[in-house]
């Protein structure tokens, strides 16, 4: 029972301290040997980058690393070392340090190294160049193989977030920062957060070098989540990768990947089986040197109930890691093995030793860091006495110099602000002063408005009660057939002048049916004593408009006044047509004319003539060359007919 309850409660107390071992094996791979088994015949060097600085050679470097050979990496980071290394100052240089920094590990302890890149002074617009100093100082800070203090991921995330608003191009660098501690932190919901933005700000993501590395870590992440979200696809995009390049160490990792997903599905004897490959690639090539390769070895035997060989696996990971003098971080997750595999066998002796060594192994490393938790604060406090105490030597001397200028920069913002205040007020009058011509526009817009619709309307009672006079007659004289069609017809012509008057403009096609309604109701009222025409050339009558009523009036004078006078057959045309943006409208009749100073001109100068001049003026303006209205009386050789043209702007439906 004594060993139940302490192995429970070192698992509960070690569970922060334990790594992911898939994580593990990726980040020591691409981060230590950045695609080791990529083959190029070609050997870059800085001369391809003839023409740029040796700063923009080295920032090239840099964002494109990744997609490159560990050897070509060398060769193109051995001729920058020494090309920076014969100019001056070029241990203030943060390209140079950066270079230096990038092949270090996380959590690195190079003092000159930090030291050096603290002490160089960045211009505030150099953007990219202060995101990679603070991501260097950050990496010496930042631990991907254990868990970070919630002050190194505050300072990271706070960082990150001055990086994304500069704009940076190295800003995916803390984004993969971020998604590694999250994981590492067993967030990952959040390490999946970082991961996608670690893709979407990389220059190269869509390489295929990119996208190998970037699908490992999503495996990892999905078989972490709640239903291991994506893993299979990710798995499969994966060996794809490996195979279309090439690459035996990534298709070799694709294994494991493989079997960590077999014994997710718990098929832990085809775990073992594919895991096997992988661990025998790694001992041929000579880098399976790693305890936790052991480890996870061991781990997998132990899910088949294999204790033995879990516990041979594990033993032989501790003695390579004595011989090459080797500490390992996740010595909790080593031991908690071998205490279950002992347990597995049935000797509890063992496995309570074990447990208890695991138990001393966790208090021991919580007792480390509580030990640099201590060193870091006590670090930061005399590091803040002394800062506190520059500060107050600084604000000393600069006092005076404030004070100077005090003055001077309170009478330049006395200046700035009554200018301020003056152009306010100025500009706030001339509002005042457009607001109010805008709305003296608009009333006499309306104005306008309402005088048109008021001549509009004038026309309606006259023509209904000529109509009705006709009506009148046709009933007197006994034709009731007549009366009867006449009425119908009527109805038709009072119905397109109540829905057409509703409106400013309407279609061309829509006049031609109302004229059309109205001439038919004359000429069943003169028993058809006159040819009626309409001629539109190429106009389209759909999109081409007009005002409503415009034309009836003058058919109903020539009607009237010229052809009811004739002993021939009478004719009249209308005809519509477009010159040059205009609409001419020509109404014109073989009538008898008008005789001067006749009785007959002085109806011609009827008042549904005046009204349609007085709705183009509202309409279109008083300008005659635009628009208005020509009497041509007596234009024929024998000094007959009559010859009306309305012309105005040609106006478009779609305009």
């Amino acid at each position: 029972m004594i060993f139940i309850g302490m192995k429970e409660y070192c698992l509960k107390t070690g569970r922060l301290l334990k790594l992911n071992r898939i994580w593990s094996i990726i980040f020591c791979i691409y981060f230590l040997t950045i695609f080791v088994s990529c083959d190029s015949s070609q050997k870059p060097t800085i001369s391809k980058h003839a023409g740029l600085t040796l700063d923009s050679v080295a920032k090239h470097h840099l964002l494109s690393s990744i997609i490159n050979s560990t050897q070509d990496n060398n060769r193109i980071r051995d001729s920058l070392f020494v090309e920076y290394e014969k100019s001056a100052n070029f241990n203030k240089n943060i390209y140079y340090w950066a270079l230096k920094a990038l092949n270090l590990p996380f959590g690195f302890k190079d003092d000159s190294l930090i030291s050096s890149v603290n002490n160089i002074y960045i211009l505030p617009k150099q953007v990219d160049e202060w995101a990679l100093k603070k991501y260097v100082l950050l990496k010496s800070k930042a631990d991907h193989t254990d868990i970070n203090s919630s002050e190194v991921t505050k300072e990271l995330m706070n960082t990150r977030s001055q990086v994304e608003k500069s704009k940076s191009v190295f800003l995916f660098l803390y984004d993969n920062m971020l998604a590694m501690i999250f994981y590492t932190n067993q967030d990952s919901e959040n390490s999946l957060r970082y991961i996608k933005l670690f893709r979407q700000n990389h220059p190269y993501a869509t390489s295929a070098r990119f996208l190998q590395m970037y699908y490992d870590i999503r495996f990892m992440i999905s078989l972490d989540l709640d239903g291991t979200p994506g893993a299979e696809t990710y798995l499969d995009s994966c060996q794809a990768l490996a195979r279309e390049l090439d690459d035996t160490m990534a298709l070799m990792r694709s294994i494991d990947f493989e079997s960590q997903w077999l014994k997710k599905q718990g098929k832990t004897k085809e775990a073992v089986d594919r895991h096997r490959i992988y661990f025998n690639y790694l001992t041929k090539t000579k880098e399976n040197t790693a305890l936790k390769q052991y480890n996870n070895f061991a781990d997998l035997f132990l899910a088949n109930n294999q204790p033995d060989s879990a516990i041979l696996y594990v033993k032989r990971g501790m003695e390579i890691a004595r011989k090459n003098k080797k500490e390992t971080k996740d010595m909790t997750s080593v031991l908690d093995i071998l205490s279950k595999s002992y347990e597995k066998k049935g000797d509890y002796k063992q496995a309570y030793l074990y447990g208890r060594k695991q138990y001393e192994a966790y208090l021991q490393a919580t007792e480390v860091m509580q030990k640099t938790a201590i060193a870091d604060i006590t670090a930061r406090y005399d590091a803040q006495k002394k800062d506190e105490a520059i500060r107050s030597l600084q604000e000393n001397n600069d006092l005076n110099s404030k004070f100077i200028t005090q003055q001077r920069w309170t009478f330049i913002i006395f200046i700035i602000l009554t200018i301020f205040i003056v152009f306010f007020v100025f500009s706030s009058y001339k509002q005042k002063l457009f607001k109010a011509e805008h709305d003296k526009l608009l009333l006499q817009h309306k104005q306008l408005v309402l005088e048109q619709k008021n001549r509009q309307n004038q026309l309606n009672p006259h023509f209904i009660y000529n109509s009705i006079a006709n009506l009148q007659g046709l009933i007197s004289t006994d034709k009731k057939l007549e009366a009867n069609k006449y009425l119908v017809t009527l109805t038709k012509v009072i119905r397109d002048m109540l829905e057409l008057n509703r409106k400013d403009f309407i279609p061309l096609e829509k006049e031609i049916d109302s004229l059309n309604n109205y001439v038919n109701l004359q000429q069943m009222r003169f028993n058809h004593s006159f040819e009626y025409h309409v001629e539109t050339g190429d106009l389209d009558l759909d999109n081409t408009l007009i005002p409503p009523m415009l034309v009836q009036p003058f058919l109903e004078n020539a009607i009237e006044h010229g052809l009811m006078s004739l002993e021939d057959k009478g004719c009249l045309q209308v005809r519509f047509y477009q010159t040059k943006g205009t609409l001419h409208i020509e109404i014109t009749d073989n009538g008898v004319g008008v005789a001067e100073n006749s009785q007959i001109k002085k109806k011609k100068e009827s008042l549904s003539q005046v009204i349609t001049e007085e709705r183009i003026e509202l309409l279109f303006g008083k300008d005659k060359h635009v628009a208005g209205m020509r009497k041509h009386p007596n234009f024929k050789q024998d000094g007959t007919g009559y010859q009306v043209e309305i012309y105005f702007p040609l106006t478009l439906n779609f305009d």
